[in-house]
């Protein structure tokens, strides 16, 4: 027998006599114990007490099941809070069955689809437009950015395009880099706002898509949203 097959069979035998031991002592009921003991007051001293937590009894393992409703985020930070306990040698979060899973996306497409509903009535109430040469936002229109911020408070699974738009008849590549300027401009606005980073998208667009075909209007000097699902759909 190799020296590495001595190894792996006295491994072996010393793992058996330990659960030989540990079994009939309650010693592993009582380690298991002690696992979710600590792992809940882990979870509770984040805020996270209404997070369930167990450790398999049969057989007794050192892993940690979670189980609860929370974003991603969320969930990947308390598992690492609870994997890097003393004992716990891993931890992951019960997965939904399927017919669960598909209830929480359809509930989460339809929370998605009302912001999204609700920002396009917002949206469609007033136009940002801009001052040739600039992309200073007038206060009507920080006010529109004030109720986006609003109604994009709490919402997820969207996106919010910003588009910038300019007038023709000048230099193109100006009016390109002034119209993704004014996008930019938009985004930081809402980005203050508490409005999440990772939610919005810009671009400029220069003098490509004017309003009733006529580049020369001074009102093509504007900022155009595009609200969309993650999932694909357009509004």
């Amino acid at each position: 027998m190799s020296a590495q097959a001595k190894f792996l069979v006295g491994l072996l035998g010393v793992g058996l006599l330990t659960w030989a031991w540990l079994q009939p002592f309650g010693q592993a009921a009582a380690l298991a114990d002690d696992i979710e003991n600590r792992a809940a007051e882990t979870l509770a001293a984040r805020g996270a007490e209404n997070v369930g937590v167990a450790v398999p009894r049969s057989p007794i393992r050192r892993t940690l099941e979670l189980e609860g409703d929370l974003p991603n985020i969320e969930r990947a930070e308390l598992l690492e809070a609870v994997q890097g306990l003393n004992g716990v040698a891993d931890a992951a979060w019960a997965q939904p069955d399927a017919a669960e899973a598909v209830e929480v996306a359809t509930a989460e497409t339809r929370a998605a689809e009302t912001c999204r509903d609700e920002m396009n009535t917002i949206i469609a109430s007033h136009r940002i437009q801009f001052r040739s040469g600039s992309p200073y936002i007038n206060p009507e229109s920080q006010r529109l950015l004030d109720r986006i911020a609003e109604a994009a408070s709490g919402c997820s699974g969207i996106r919010i395009e910003i588009a910038g738009h300019g007038t023709g008849g000048g230099r193109p590549n100006v009016t390109l880099e002034m119209s993704a300027f004014r996008a930019t401009t938009v985004r930081d606005a809402l980005v203050e706002r508490g409005v999440s980073v990772d939610m919005l998208t810009t671009i400029g667009k220069g003098a490509s898509e004017p309003l009733d075909d006529n580049p020369a209007d001074p009102a093509n000097r504007r900022i155009e949203f595009t609200v969309s699902l993650t999932n694909g759909e357009a509004s």
